[in-house]
This record gives C-alpha cells, structure tokens and sequence, in this order.
C-alpha cells in the first residue's frame, strides 16, 4: 500500500512479487495517475481520515473516483476512507459507489492493534470536534512531510501551544528534546495521537472480530431500511 507520492517507481517491483499494488491518493488527479501506473485497488482518502491526508472530503471525493474509475474502462475496486468508524458509514461508502471502506481509527483502537493503551484510551475518550490538522507534530519529530499533507490528531496541549507557530517550532530544539521525551514516555499531552473525525463513535477497546461484526450488521441494516419520500 504507497501513499503520499509518486507510485509508479515502486509498482513494478511489487508485480513481481506477486502483491496487489494498493494506492492511495486524496484527489482525483492522484487517483487518475495511480490508475493510468496500474494500481491494483485505489482508496480515494478524505480530510477527515486520522494521520496524514489532504484537504478533499470523502463524500465528494469518492463517488468522482469511481466514476474517473469507471469510464476508464479498468476494473479496479475504489475503497474509501477518511472518518469511516462504523457500519453506517460502510453503507454510505458503499452508496457512493465504493466497493469498501478502509477503517484505520477505529482499528487502531482495537485489542489486538499495537497502539499504547494510552493512546488507545485517549481516542476512546475524545470527541471528532478535539481533532485538528497540523503539522506541530511532523515537525517536533523532525519529519519533512510535504506541506499539503498535515496529520488529524487529538488536540493536546502542546498541538495548543505550537499550532499556528510551526515556523518558531521549527528553530525551538529544545521543545523537539522536550517532545522526544515526552513520545518515550507515553504522554499524550505532549506527543501525537492521530485520529480521524469518527472518534464520536469509538465508545471502547474492543477485539477486532468484535468490531468487525458489529460493523457488518449495522451496514446490512443500513441498507435494508426504506427510502421514504413526501410528496
């Protein structure tokens, strides 16, 4: 799975292995290139997603892929992703014309996923409307990420304090110390949690065949309920 660059370097040697090349992209140019590079699967990826993304929304985004998808004569399967935590958003995935949804948040709170347990309870604690992006976090880390692509976290204190003065951040090699040891000790006051707006709808912990059935029947559900209609 490549995201966040130019695929067509990598796809060739990911063929020979015999892997499905998966590409994600956040907008339709992006995903116009990975089709055109031979990707196996496309995920068109809203703003909303946790982690690093781009500026389009999942609702628009994902039904103009799969119809770029779909006139390109290609049979390549379109899973969407950006705030997508429960089975009603699978069925709303699914209406738009997606063949999928790709769940990272509400995986990443799951038993078996290999997040903190801090981390994991921070994200069942907080609400979509505590998540913001930024690139605070790339920065105290030292990473150069791309200007387009900020990360969603939970708003912490330090993300409060630096939000807005990523340019001061930058120069400040004390706070970076700071984060650093902050990051090895767990503390998400200080270091990064990413996670996408559908936090709203993380309530516990839970195994992932757990999550993953509960996921199934609310979107069955979903889609077998009426349209109703007024005249």
């Amino acid at each position: 799975m490549l995201s966040f660059g130019d695929a067509a370097p990598f796809l060739p040697k990911i063929r020979q292995a015999g892997a499905p090349a998966i590409c994600q992209i956040q907008t339709r140019a992006q995903a116009r290139a990975a089709l055109m590079d031979g990707a196996d699967i496309v995920i068109a990826q809203g703003t909303e997603a946790g982690g690093h993304g781009g500026a389009r929304s999942t609702l628009p985004l994902v039904p103009a892929v799969v119809d770029m998808v779909a006139s390109s004569g290609r049979d390549v399967p379109v899973v969407a992703a950006g705030g997508i935590t429960d089975g009603r958003g699978l069925a709303a995935a699914l209406m738009l014309g997606g063949d999928g949804a790709l769940m990272g948040t509400r995986f990443y709170v799951a038993s078996e996923a290999l997040a903190s347990q801090g981390a994991k309870a921070r994200v069942v604690a907080a609400r979509g409307d505590e998540t913001l992006r930024t690139a605070v976090f790339d920065i105290a880390r030292g990473y150069n990420w791309p200007k387009e692509y900020t990360g969603r976290a939970i708003r912490n204190p330090f993300a409060e304090e630096w939000h807005g003065r990523e340019n001061a951040l930058a120069r400040d090699e004390a706070e970076r110390v700071r984060y650093a040891d902050a990051a090895a000790r767990g503390d998400t006051d200080i270091a990064v949690v990413f996670a996408g707006e559908g936090i709203d709808l993380i309530h516990a912990i839970e195994p992932d065949a757990v999550i993953l059935g509960r996921v199934i029947r609310e979107a069955e559900a979903a889609l077998a309920r009426p349209l109703l209609i007024s005249a």
